[in-house]
């Protein structure tokens, strides 16, 4: 997406669709990941959960910015 004003509403609709798909997903294997840490008693990497909570941050920019855009044309 060179602009998010130039997409069509369809487009930006399916982009939602994917974006809140992959979040999703993201938080399910985090929450899956720290469970199965806690139960073996392992320590989880730091760095990994602030790579994963930052993807699922990045997303939610994505997601409130096309919600703010879908928002403005309808």
């Amino acid at each position: 997406m060179k602009y998010i004003q130039d997409e069509n509403s369809s487009t930006l609709i399916v982009t939602f669709i994917v974006f809140v798909i992959i979040c999703f997903f993201i938080v399910k294997w985090d929450m899956y990941e720290t469970k199965k840490c806690e139960i073996e008693g392992e320590y989880r990497e730091l760095l990994s959960k602030v790579r994963l909570r930052g993807a699922v941050i990045m997303i939610l920019i994505g997601v409130f910015s096309i919600l703010k855009e879908l928002y403005k044309r309808f």
